[in-house]
């Protein structure tokens, strides 16, 4: 009888473990993202979609080119799935990187409304505005950005992130007799006075041009109540310039599985309001150029990488 017992309690134990095992698997499942703006902590703009799937994220934040090296050294070994770089600049770094390709079938059946570009590679996960930014007393306001090449002083607290207005604002006056765009261009420049992060009501009631990003990020902007953006920027010349906040599923990723249920959610909810991970940027515009009411000015996101190819040239 004894023995009896202790074969049962055995069996029991046994079917324990494998039940113990198989339950392994689902409890470890887990999506890495590798990015140069979100932190580890940045999971709990996540939690909704944490919940629902019951995937795990882990963020490590990385520069792009520590990303692109990486991806060069352990190739289909990676150690993260999906990339999300906070500039579409960002993307030419890794420009010679192999990710998953987005064939139609797979974007009908995970990402039907995102925008995908470079070679089917890369996604537009929001779009991150340039605007105006003024104190409510300012007597005149600018409508037009070839304006600060006029009669208003302005400052930026982001100018180092500014490489793709350079390629907007060449773009646009591009359009204009080659005198009255190199006096533009040349004012524009001379325009421009420090900005003093320390002081945002006595010294800097100018006009400040930013993206809406570093707005939202800088305390300093955010909390003082009498300075406003300006979303109607530029709609008489064609609508507000933007970056591209982009992301790609690495290559043989591990958990590619999870890293399309991401992108479904991703698709599913980032139009809406409260979607946490996009909150403050703005999803791809309409046809119109319409994006949560505001006039978006639209250059194809592989025509802007080849001027911002053209531009770096330049430099060089």
């Amino acid at each position: 009888m004894k023995m009896q017992q202790t074969l049962t309690i055995i069996l029991v134990l046994c079917l324990m473990g494998c039940a113990i095992e198989e339950a392994k698997p689902s409890e470890k499942q887990q999506l890495v993202i590798a990015s140069d703006y979100l932190s580890p902590s940045d999971t709990v703009l996540f939690s909704d979609f944490i919940k629902k799937s019951g995937i795990q994220i882990r963020i490590l934040t990385l520069s792009p080119e520590k990303i692109k090296s990486h991806i060069e050294r352990f190739k289909n070994n990676a150690q993260f799935d999906l990339v999300m770089l906070g500039k579409l600049s960002s993307v030419l770094t890794l420009e010679n990187v192999k990710f998953h390709n987005l064939s139609n079938a797979y974007l009908s059946k995970y990402a039907n409304s995102l925008k995908i570009f470079h070679n089917r590679q890369w996604i537009v996960s929001s779009l991150d505005p340039y605007f105006f930014s003024f104190e409510r007393d300012s007597s005149a306001i600018p409508e037009l950005y070839d304006q600060l090449g006029s009669g208003f002083m302005w400052a930026s607290p982001d100018k180092d992130k500014w490489d793709l207005f350079d390629v907007y604002f060449t773009y646009y006056l591009s359009g204009l007799k080659e005198e009255n765009s190199k006096r533009i261009k040349e004012q524009f420049s001379l325009n421009e006075v420090e900005f003093f992060q320390s002081n945002d009501s006595v010294r800097n009631q100018q006009f400040l041009l930013h993206k809406n990003s570093s707005y939202l990020s800088s305390k300093t902007l955010f909390s003082n109540k009498k300075r406003e953006l300006s979303k109607s920027t530029n709609i008489r010349g064609f609508g507000v310039y933007a970056d591209r906040k982009c992301m790609a599923i690495v290559n043989e990723a591990k958990n590619i599985g999870n890293a399309s249920e991401f992108l479904s959610y991703w698709d599913e909810h980032y139009s809406r309001e409260n979607f946490l991970p996009t909150q403050g940027d703005y999803p791809y515009p309409d046809k119109r150029g319409i994006s949560k009411g505001v006039k978006f000015f639209i250059i194809s996101e592989d025509e802007l990488l080849a001027l911002l190819k053209k531009q770096n040239f330049k430099k060089n």
